[in-house]
């Protein structure tokens, strides 16, 4: 235990430190350097005039610590990854001042010594905050840059506030298969036939399990998805044919508008193999090297590489002229810093207008943004492509999805087979 003599945020403050509130923050413990010059981080509770501090056994470099916010800093290699380690610490701090609080306001917190209220703290640490870790991935995914798994991660969020609980800070342990059976009775009379919505947002709760499994972060015996299984139902089939995007090709649009861009959109994804809408607005005129497209998929972060043929080319120049190699390709994201809101709502403004042509032009009334990725796959199986090369050419992350197991074909061959689609397309009229 140590006495403390000034405030980590500088200042002697003898005189008055005995009627300073009760708190935790995140601090290194400067006193106890290791041989490899790190130091721990530690929270500094301060209760009762004293001031001591709680190993959460993780230790960072000083140049690699920010004390303003509490923080790991980026480059810090000794962690498996930034939101874990940050996850970790700042989950535990906020459990610490949540007991303090509920001390306190049960009459409790001045009848303690210093000694019990860290012993407390120290057990209660033991429990790690999924919510806590949900949010620093969301963090770190926009950070990088990576909108759509902002938009995946962030609708997990919202799920468990909808059908668990809209304040808890849920624990770990607290989505065990109990809670996961509740959200899935509550889910399915509000969504009555939508058993794949329920499963998308499940398996988004597994994998954030399993990568805090991988980061050693809570133990597997506890993992809810060994006796929990995520149940799905066959997708309806909502790919259309090849006359159907060339009666949507055709529609007489006013240039510029929302709905010519969105158009422009739609062809664009189908064209380009399949393409989401999340990768096609985040696509910048740098994507486009010599006679390719190159981006990573956002879902799977799987590279895909896209030849530029004559549909492409023509719905792109459209777009690119005069801008810089940072600038967007299509009018969607206005200010980066909020990227995954201007995303998801272009998005559901795009799947709208998809549904009012579907309705005049007598098609697929489930036409959205993903028909374009299933009509191109759809033909092409028409045309008698290898289901594995479509799949390569889809950017599926795994075997799974395509029931095919399959090494990576050359580029060349996923290039010619796009080709191959979009030239019958032309051959048709």
């Amino acid at each position: 235990m140590h006495k403390v003599k000034n405030s980590i945020f500088g200042g002697n403050f003898r005189g008055n430190f005995r009627t300073m509130e009760s708190k935790t923050l995140l601090a290194l413990d400067r006193r106890s350097q290791r041989k490899n010059e790190t130091y721990p981080i530690c929270l500094a509770l301060y209760h009762k005039g004293t001031k001591s501090y709680i190993n959460l056994k993780e230790y960072v470099l000083d140049d690699f610590w920010d004390q303003k916010n509490g923080m790991v800093l980026k480059g810090a290699e000794v962690f498996p990854s930034l939101s874990w380690v940050n996850s970790k610490i700042t989950g535990k701090k906020v459990d610490a001042n949540r007991l303090i609080k509920s001390l306190e306001g049960s009459g409790q917190l001045n009848q303690i010594t210093h000694q019990e209220l860290r012993r407390r703290i120290q057990n209660k640490s033991t429990q790690a905050s999924f919510s806590t870790y949900l949010d620093n991935l969301i963090s770190e995914f926009a950070t990088n840059g990576n909108h759509g798994q902002v938009r995946i991660y962030t609708g997990a969020k919202s799920f468990l506030k909808n059908y668990a609980d809209p304040d808890k800070d849920f624990k770990f342990e607290d989505i065990n298969y109990k809670l996961l059976k509740t959200v899935e009775g509550k889910f399915k009379p509000r969504m009555p036939g939508c058993k794949n919505g329920l499963s998308v947002q499940l398996r988004t709760i597994r994998a954030i399990w399993n990568r805090a499994i991988k980061e050693g972060l809570v133990s597997v015996e506890q993992y809810p998805f060994k006796d929990y299984k995520i149940q799905t139902s066959k997708s309806h089939k909502t790919a259309i044919s090849s006359d159907d995007i060339r009666r949507i090709n055709g529609l007489k649009l006013p240039v510029n508008t929302s709905a010519w861009h969105c158009r422009n959109m739609f062809l664009f994804s189908f064209h380009t193999m399949g393409m989401n809408f999340a990768d096609i607005a985040c696509l910048q005129v740098k994507n486009i090297k010599e006679d390719n497209i190159t981006y990573t998929r956002s879902k799977t972060k799987k590279a895909i590489s896209v030849q530029l043929n004559d549909n492409i080319s023509k719905l792109l120049k459209n777009y690119i002229e005069n801008k810089a190699q940072n600038d967007y390709i299509f009018p969607v994201i206005i200010n980066a810093h909020n990227a995954p809101a201007e995303i998801q709502a272009y998005h559901s403004v795009a799947n709208h207008a998809l549904k009012r042509w579907a309705k005049k032009l007598s098609i697929n009334p489930s036409l959205s943004f993903n028909t374009a990725r299933h009509s191109w796959a759809t033909i092409g199986k028409e045309l008698d492509i290898p289901i594995a090369v479509l799949s390569e050419g889809l950017g599926h992350a795994d075997i799974g999805t395509t029931q095919i197991y399959l090494d990576s074909f050359d580029k060349k061959r996923i290039n010619d087979a796009n080709t191959q689609i979009t030239e019958f397309m032309l051959q048709q009229k």
